[in-house]
């Protein structure tokens, strides 16, 4: 199964590259969906395919309106997309796969046939709405979906297997169980139904664990503004954070008193921080195999990193 499965990377992020290098090295082949514009998409993203020299590079000869170069190589450089960028770069990292495939449109333009070929899905970088659209057109033929974005010291994964996918768990040496189900099953577009008042276990008797609250109220912001949380944005993120985590009947200081844990959270919603990146990739990396090979019990359906104490938990939507 693994030498004939693909798994598509929507939007890299510093999470999503770390899960596509270590899978790349595995052998499964990756293709990448990115037309954002390069370098300014990962101008600070953590990413070992595209060293921080020569993203500075780009961006110097772009500021530089191609005063040291030719006027079409000026203008090459800016039509240069995340996932042209990537290309040649994977393909070094494991020449023996084929090349890797790409998508440079805007991913509102990419059909949900698209989406439903590949075996697996990693996004990043996406709001509710698409994630939502291209979990479901990936469940269609049976396929993974995955969902995933660090922000400062904590990340968050949210994962749809499918209501059909079945595994055996591993039971020592060369031992397999029975065909099991992933149960409790909640599909994407479940989770997020979700009140975060009601996403409690015998840990999280008030309300869902504080890292998944973190993501939904990031996410949230982005769903209402089309924009990410920021410096520039922070009073206003505030203000709409408060509201949500009521309208979720959480109490609205539930990420911290005096506006500072949401101010923070606003000035960490997209900064990645390598470490975390590398530890969460690779957890996120094991998981994709075991959905590849339906060996091993895989994660249901959250987890959950926190940096602060080195712990990466699963934590069950139902």
């Amino acid at each position: 199964k693994m030498s004939s499965a693909t798994v598509l990377y929507v939007n890299i992020s510093g999470v999503s590259s770390e899960i596509l290098k270590n899978l790349v090295l595995a052998g499964i082949r990756g293709a990448i969906a990115d037309g954002r514009p390069y370098p300014h998409a990962l101008a600070e993203t953590p990413t070992s395919f595209l060293p921080p020299s020569d993203r500075s590079l780009a961006t110097n000869d772009e500021e530089k309106e191609g005063s040291e170069q030719s006027e079409p190589d000026a203008k090459r450089v800016k039509r240069m997309s995340v996932a042209k960028a990537m290309q040649p770069h994977v393909y070094e990292l494991n020449p023996l796969l084929e090349e890797c495939a790409i998508n440079e449109d805007d991913l509102d333009a990419v059909s949900n046939d698209y989406f439903s070929k590949y075996d697996i899905v990693v996004a990043s970088n996406i709001g509710i709405n698409d994630a939502i659209r291209i979990s479901n057109a990936v469940a269609v033929k049976g396929g993974k979906f995955y969902l995933v974005h660090s922000f400062g010291l904590y990340a968050c994964a949210m994962i749809d297997l499918g209501k059909n996918h079945t595994y055996r768990e591993e039971m020592g040496k060369d031992k397999l169980s029975d065909v099991k189900k992933v149960e409790p099953y909640k599909s994407l577009e479940e989770m997020f139904q979700i009140k975060l008042s009601d996403a409690k276990d015998r840990w999280h008797k008030n309300g869902s664990p504080i890292v998944y609250s973190k993501y939904r109220t990031i996410l949230h912001y982005y769903s209402q503004k089309k924009e990410w949380p920021s410096a520039e944005n922070v009073d206003d993120f505030i203000a709409v954070s408060k509201e949500f985590l009521k309208e979720q009947g959480m109490d609205e200081n539930y990420s911290g008193e005096d506006d500072e844990g949401l101010k923070s959270l606003a000035l960490t919603a997209t900064a990645e921080v390598s470490p975390v990146c590398a530890v969460m990739g690779g957890v996120l990396g094991n998981e994709v195999i075991k959905a590849i090979s339906g060996k091993g019990a895989p994660a249901n359906n959250t987890l959950l990193f926190d940096g602060t104490d080195g712990g990466c938990k699963s934590f069950i939507l139902k």
